[in-house]
């Protein structure tokens, strides 16, 4: 009965989020000028949904004029170790072309634009962004973005540019970059200060148990006291939070009933920001100070911008 539900919980969730930060995007590229290419930052802490917000965009795209069926909304990861060549060439595989071994940056950077134009493409995604701005890539901040904005003056291509905040760096420190750049989309974990943004985790939470139940699975524990504990171990992100149901799921093996004990042991198996996702799932029932600093952990991990009402936190005795 439980693994049955397994598929509930690997939909997307289009929580409040997850939805303005999908509509932010496809404004913009609806928005901007037909003839020219923009660059849009989307940005926020691991594991929020970044990603899935452009695999939904790609998959409501136009097709592409390829033979090989493919959308003209592509998408890429880059590596990370980052250098110029591996920027185009990771671009160039997100149009369905390889890159040789012995190709120069210059002959894989002609070959994308080259496939950008005979195939329509209008939009790259470019995950993992932020590895331009870390210790292991081998280009300035400057180069890095050099090369983004060449690829749109060249081609008239769009970028989505997802990844962690520290990208704002690279954007910050070019202004021709900054020039070219629309404003920077946060999608950031629900803050549990804000009534508006605890609301939609609490109706996010809502929305999947209820899936459960009309799939035949109990929930036994308190709803207000399990979606304290879902935010805490979660830091207020929702694909977190999925995660964290379907590995309760598995714990429950056949039985069509979840137990705090199920939700313990599930979390058992998970890390957040260096505060393990057990201890929200303790006897003790997390107090506000305890969701308070989940959330900015997760925020001071990623180099999130964080009120300085979610810093210091100090718990009473």
């Amino acid at each position: 009965m439980a693994k049955n539900s397994l598929p509930l919980l690997s939909q997307l969730v289009r929580h409040q989020a997850f939805e303005d930060a999908y509509s932010a995007v496809a404004d913009l590229l609806e928005e901007k000028d037909p003839r020219n290419g923009c660059i849009i930052p989307l940005l926020g802490p691991t594991r929020t949904g970044k990603t899935a917000v452009t695999r939904q965009l790609a998959e409501k795209a136009g097709p592409a004029a390829s033979l090989v069926p493919m959308k003209a909304f592509v998408q890429a990861s880059l590596p990370a170790q980052i250098n110029a060549r591996e920027i185009y060439a990771t671009m160039l595989r997100a149009v369905g072309l390889k890159s040789r071994s012995g190709d120069s940056t210059s002959a894989i950077r002609d070959r994308l634009f080259r496939a950008i134009e005979q195939f329509g493409i209008r939009v790259i995604a470019l995950d993992e962004c932020n590895h331009m701005a870390e210790r292991g890539s081998n280009l300035s901040a400057r180069a890095a973005a050099d090369h983004l904005k060449t690829v749109v003056d060249e081609t008239g291509v769009s970028l989505v540019l997802s990844g962690l905040p520290r990208f704002q760096q690279i954007i910050d420190q070019n202004e021709q970059l900054r020039d070219r750049a629309a404003g920077t989309i946060l999608f950031m974990p629900y803050d549990w200060q804000s009534d508006e943004e605890r609301d939609a985790f609490v109706g996010a939470v809502d929305a999947v148990l209820h899936s459960l139940q009309s799939s035949g699975i109990e929930i036994e524990m308190n709803f207000e006291d399990l979606v304290r504990r879902l935010y805490g171990a979660s830091g207020g992100r929702v694909p977190m939070m999925m995660r964290l149901m379907k590995l309760s799921v598995l714990q429950a093996s056949s039985k069509p009933r979840l137990t705090s004990e199920n939700f313990r042991r599930a979390s058992c198996s998970m890390q957040q920001s260096g505060i393990p996702a057990s201890l929200f799932f303790d006897n003790e029932e997390p107090d506000e100070v305890d969701l308070l600093r989940s959330f900015a952990a997760v925020m001071a991990d990623e180099l999130a911008p964080v009120s300085t009402g979610h810093l210091g936190l100090t718990k009473e005795a």
